[in-house]
């Protein structure tokens, strides 16, 4: 049977203009960039790491005002909605649909994205291979519903189609024109009110997104995000601790079948996050993962990988100073060789909150372990896991391993809807034995004792909130290679992407 499937699609500029044309003809959906409170019925912040847009141009800190729809839209509540006063969107009549008079907490509720997504590239992979210039369309349709029984049971579901239009290569991640992104069942114990102390048992088909997207993460630059079939016990109480475990199979994407787990992975943890202080803005998060491979292959070892993953992270506000500090051990095995792995990961800022367009100077530093011997029975190579796609900008050229680099940004805010970042990175291996990886997990540059400086990336980006529901970005990455790249018969990347979300 032939599985090519033809698709018959709205063009991307023209459901491009239909969604522009949509923002401007509902003047009242001006940016309100607040949640209601479930229990209270007061507004209530969101903050930018749980913004949809948190994954989305990460060489600059998130906006302090995201909208209100967060990166894991099972999140968001909306039974303050029973309150006909706070219905002031016009999408509201779908966020909350009541089914018991008597009880608030039992509504049906429906939400989506569509994403239209432009993407150019030149030397994507260095153009080691030949001249290597893409450009092609990505569009991304989620839709998703969310049944709430009662304040103790829930159903979420959630759909996905990803079609990619132009290029030569199609990805699994880009081209799945129908699937199941999300499917669950929520079961709550305890005091169920979003501050009380309870338990959730959570069982099925779910994304996460933990602290700050470097190990685990939604994936938010390529058309469709990742997943994971399993279970998930979620603890939380009124000072805002938290503690996760879950137990998963990652989902491999298949362009023309149905998603499934991966029976060669398996991925579990726990994670806890605690602030330290109501008054010192710091939190701290600690962790420990386990992921299994059957099928692992890395330059100088292959086989069951066993990789035990131990991190803590500090971050948190200190005036106008932002900080987000961690640091990561691995060990385990890797066949026959010893994982012996680990990185340390910094963003640290400074706004002028009295000055014009309230400007932020940000700096990251991060180092991944490289593998400088390859005899000595050790395999030091940093795993990323389930990392966001775009760790080191939006072009998202390397995974992050084997790799040290200097990340330095200035992020602008004109206006309180426009925040414009420029940043500068440079890029070295960790030793220079070291091969670097593609995002895929494939060898980029094979090991090579030419030189540890791989190349300057120089990037910038704007990001436009033009209401509530319609978010305009674009995005530009030149990348300087040095002669590591050039001696293996590579050169200079440019990338650029541009694309609009409709979100409701």
């Amino acid at each position: 049977m032939n599985k090519q499937i033809k698709t018959s699609c709205v063009s991307p500029m023209r459901l491009t203009a239909v969604i522009m044309a949509t923002a401007f003809t509902f003047p009242a959906l001006a940016a309100d960039y607040t949640l209601a409170d479930n229990k209270e019925h007061e507004t209530q912040f969101v903050h930018p790491h749980e913004s949809i847009l948190a994954e989305d141009v990460p060489f600059g800190a998130p906006n302090a005002k995201p909208p209100p729809y967060t990166i894991l839209r099972y999140t968001e509540r909306y039974s303050y909605l029973a309150d006909p006063a706070k219905r002031t969107d016009p999408f509201d009549t779908f966020k909350y649909i009541p089914l018991d008079a008597d009880n608030p907490e039992s509504y049906l509720s429906f939400g989506g994205e569509i994403r239209e997504r432009y993407e150019q590239s030149h030397n994507q992979a260095f153009g080691i291979k030949g001249a290597d210039s893409e450009h092609y369309g990505l569009q991304r349709i989620m839709l998703h519903a969310d049944f709430h029984a009662n304040e103790r049971l829930r159903f979420f579901v959630q759909g996905i189609s990803s079609v990619q239009f132009g290029g030569e290569q199609k990805l699994d991640v880009n081209q799945n024109p129908l699937d199941l992104q999300q499917a669950f069942i929520d079961y709550t114990f305890g005091d169920p009110s979003p501050n009380g102390n309870r338990q959730t048992v959570r069982a099925g088909r779910f994304s996460m997104s933990y602290g700050s997207g470097r190990l685990i993460a939604t994936r938010a630059g390529p058309n469709t995000q990742l997943k994971f079939d399993g279970l998930q016990f979620i603890h939380s109480n009124e000072g805002n601790k938290k503690l996760y475990a879950f137990v998963t199979r990652p989902v491999k994407e298949d362009r023309y079948e149905a998603d499934g787990p991966n029976q060669a992975q398996t991925f579990s943890g726990i994670y806890a996050s605690t602030p330290l202080s109501a008054t010192s803005g710091t939190s701290v998060d600690a962790y420990y993962l386990n992921y299994r491979n059957e099928e692992a292959a890395y330059v100088g070892a292959k086989g069951v990988e066993n990789r035990h993953t131990l991190g803590l992270r500090w971050f948190g506000k200190n005036g106008q100073w932002d900080y987000d500090w961690e640091a990561v051990a691995q060990l385990g095995e890797v066949g026959n060789q010893d994982i012996r792995a680990w990185t340390f990961a910094s963003d640290s800022g400074y706004t002028f909150k009295d000055l014009a367009w309230r400007p932020r100077l940000g700096i990251k530093a991060d180092i991944a372990s490289g593998d400088s011997n390859k005899k000595d029975g050790k395999l030091e190579t940093f795993n990323p896991l389930f990392f966001k796609a775009n760790y080191f900008n939006d072009a998202a050229f390397f995974r992050p391993a084997n790799l040290a680099d200097i990340h330095a940004s200035l992020q602008m805010q004109p206006r309180e809807d426009l925040t414009i970042t420029f940043g500068s990175d440079f890029i070295w291996k960790h030793t220079k034995q070291d091969a670097i990886y593609a995002t895929t997990g494939r060898v980029l540059l094979p090991a090579s004792d030419a030189s540890r400086y791989v190349g300057t990336a120089l990037e910038a980006a704007a990001q436009w909130k033009v209401n509530r529901h319609v978010i305009a970005t674009a995005s530009y990455v030149h990348m300087y290679t040095g002669s590591l790249v050039d001696k293996a018969g590579g050169g200079d990347i440019d990338y650029l992407a541009t694309w609009v979300s409709f979100i409701w």
